[in-house]
């Protein structure tokens, strides 16, 4: 009988962790470009630019993420736990992954009317979603901005949660690499 999976793989780790950093840098670049730089100003425009970059690398890594739990599965839920904090733990990790999916992909959406690629930093560009009207262009920009706050939110409860596990050390904690129980 193979031994049951107790935390996340060294990869998996590894693309949760670079998804953090850049969902953080992604949080911050969307707060300066819209409440920071004035409309119009270069600071503005140059923001803009490293939220797309970021938004197109967070797009890569998220898949290359599904890809990884796809191939290593997560470890089980700990059984000693209260069922209901499995379950709230099952879903929230769902929705985490719906929303990483569903927030880059309404951005590029909103830059992707006129087809072609959009650009971004250092001379590089990404494929836009084909066929984007104007108007879809905008419900996909004041989606993205709606999921933001929403998985906000979440992120807060996720955070929460991962605190008062590893601060009680039980069946939960140390199941994210590098903490430990």
């Amino acid at each position: 009988m193979q031994k049951p999976h107790i935390r996340y793989s060294a990869l998996a780790a590894f693309w949760h962790w670079l998804a953090a950093a850049l969902v953080i840098a992604q949080f911050t670049t969307g707060w300066l470009f819209h409440k920071v730089y004035e409309r119009g100003s270069a600071a503005r425009v140059d923001m803009f630019e490293w939220h797309k970059t970021i938004g197109a690398a967070l797009i890569l890594v998220v898949f290359l993420r599904l890809a990884t739990r796809f191939v290593s599965t997560a470890p089980a839920q700990p059984e000693r736990l209260p069922k209901w904090e499995r379950v709230a733990a099952v879903v929230s990790h769902f929705l985490l992954y719906v929303f990483l999916v569903a927030i880059p992909l309404g951005g590029l959406m909103a830059v992707s009317k006129g087809g072609g690629w959009v650009d971004l930093k250092f001379g590089l560009v990404f494929p836009s979603v084909p066929g984007i009207s104007e108007a879809v262009a905008e419900w996909a920009g004041e989606a993205h901005a709606t999921y933001v706050w929403a998985f906000g939110a979440l992120l807060v409860v996720h955070l929460l949660a991962a605190v008062y596990h590893q601060s009680r050390r039980d069946a939960a904690a140390g199941r994210m690499p590098p903490f430990q129980r």
